[in-house]
C-alpha cells in the first residue's frame, strides 16, 4: 500500500489571514505593533523558534495569552481559512489511485475534523492525525509513523512547505515533496519541489 501524507497550513489550507491577524490582535491588546505576515509564517514555519518571544516580546506564554490565541484563532480560521486552488483535485486524484491519503498537521487533533469539513475535502481522508499529549508535534516523526501504521503502508510520502515538515520526513526516514505554492519556498535538500498542483500530481503519480 502506497500512503500520500499531507501538512495542512501552507499546503492544502491557506490560513495565511487568520494566523496574522490573531497574531496581531493579541500584539495590538498588549500595545504592540503589527507583524508582517511573511514575517509571522516564516517564524511559524521554523524549528527552534521562541514563537511567545518572537510574536509578544515574552520568554514563556501564560495560560491566558494561549487560550486566547487559540479562541481568536478559531475565530478567524473559521472567517479566512480556504483550500488552495485545485487541492480537491488533487486530493481525488490520490484516491482514484488507490492511494491511502492521511493529514498529518501541528495543529490540535480535536480541531482538525471540523476544518476539513468546513473546506468540503474531510471525505478525502483515511487518516486525520494532529498534535496532542502523546502526538508531538513535527519535525517529531511520531505523527508520520502512526500514519504508516494505520494505513500499512510499504511506501510513503510526506507533502508539506517547512522545514519542520522537511525534517520530519528526514526523520521517519521518508521521501519528502516541498509545495511552494503557499507558504514554502523550494528547497534544494527536499527529496522533491513542486511549485504547483499539476506538478505534484507529476510527481506523486509516478511514485
Amino acid at each position: 500500500m502506497k500512503t500520500i501524507i499531507f501538512d495542512m497550513d501552507g499546503t492544502i489550507i491557506n490560513s495565511g489571514v487568520a494566523i496574522e491577524k490573531t497574531v496581531n490582535d493579541i500584539r495590538a491588546n498588549m500595545g504592540l505593533e503589527p507583524l508582517q505576515t511573511d514575517f509571522i509564517v516564516k517564524a511559524i514555519n521554523e524549528p527552534g523558534r521562541n514563537l511567545s518571544l518572537d510574536f509578544y516580546n515574552i520568554d514563556k506564554p501564560f495560560a491566558g495569552l494561549k487560550e486566547g490565541f487559540e479562541e481568536k484563532f478559531k475565530a478567524y480560521y473559521d472567517l479566512y481559512a480556504v483550500c488552495y486552488d485545485g487541492v480537491s483535485e488533487l486530493l481525488g486524484r490520490c484516491k482514484d489511485e488507490n492511494f491511502k491519503v492521511v493529514l498529518a498537521s501541528n495543529a490540535p487533533q480535536n480541531t482538525l475534523e471540523a476544518i476539513l469539513k468546513k473546506n468540503e475535502i474531510l471525505h478525502f481522508f483515511d487518516e486525520v492525525i494532529g498534535a496532542g499529549k502523546d502526538i508531538p508535534q513535527k519535525p517529531d516523526p511520531t505523527m508520520l509513523h502512526i500514519a504508516c501504521e494505520r494505513t500499512n503502508a510499504k511506501k510513503a510520502m510526506f507533502v508539506g512547505d517547512s522545514m519542520k515538515d522537511e525534517l520530519a520526513a528526514k526523520n521517519a526516514k521518508m521521501a519528502y515533496l516541498q509545495v511552494s505554492w503557499g507558504f514554502g519556498k523550494p528547497s534544494p535538500s527536499a527529496t522533491f519541489n513542486a511549485q504547483d498542483m499539476k506538478r505534484a500530481w507529476e510527481i506523486i503519480s509516478k511514485f
